[in-house]
């Protein structure tokens, strides 16, 4: 790989581990849900 211009950042191949939690974490709407919990800040889709 040519490096010769480094401004630029070079993204890295997506992790799939990665890519599975963060599907479940929207699904479970963890990932701007719409209520937020007071203690931790983690969102979810219920406020139960």
């Amino acid at each position: 790989m040519d490096h010769k211009d480094d401004r630029f950042l070079i993204k890295d191949e997506p992790s799939a581990t990665y890519e599975m939690l963060l599907k479940k974490a929207q699904r479970e709407g963890r990932l701007g849900g719409k209520h937020r919990c007071p203690v931790c800040g983690m969102r979810f889709k219920s406020e139960r």
